[in-house]
């Protein structure tokens, strides 16, 4: 990766909705080479995209839970079970796993009698041989943009 690229991922990752014009400031170059490098980003799939974070609890979610999902080894189920569990709005993250389970789904909810209500009906997906449901107290560290950081500097070190 070039070093103009790694100094423009940094400067978005710090801040995503500042102006084009000051990230070329702060990088060094024009705001015509910032904005044709962004969007080679973009195209190139290295940018996904940019977004901004909410707080859930400003909404109302005041509920955030991991539901750990055991499913008998059936394809079909499994993607019928894919299909429903992505259906519900309050299914923010949900990934396949290798080992003892075979997903973890993130759901953020108003309630803990909502988030009972959306566990009880995935528990009774057909294949689905167990959920282990972990709701989340506090968090000590939420910092999705660090490890990305960290490998541009240990790039630069290199």
């Amino acid at each position: 990766m070039k070093e103009l690229d790694k100094k423009i991922i940094e400067q978005l990752i710090k801040d995503a909705k500042q102006p084009i014009v000051d990230i070329a400031d702060q990088v060094g170059a024009s705001r015509q080479t910032v904005s044709k490098k962004i969007k080679k980003l973009r195209e190139s799939g290295l940018i996904e995209s940019q977004i901004i974070r909410l707080n859930p609890e400003k909404f109302g979610l005041n509920t955030r839970a991991y539901v750990f999902l055991r499913e008998l080894p059936q394809d079909e189920a499994r993607e019928k079970n894919e299909e429903f569990i992505s259906d519900f709005p309050q299914v923010y993250n949900f990934r396949r796993l290798f080992g003892r389970y075979s997903a973890i789904i993130e759901v953020l909810t108003e309630s803990r009698e909502e988030l009972t209500s959306i566990v009880k009906e995935i528990h009774s997906l057909e294949g689905v041989r167990e959920t282990e449901t972990f709701i989340v107290h506090s968090t000590i560290k939420d910092k999705p943009k660090e490890p990305f950081l960290n490998i541009l500097k240990s790039e630069d070190k290199s």
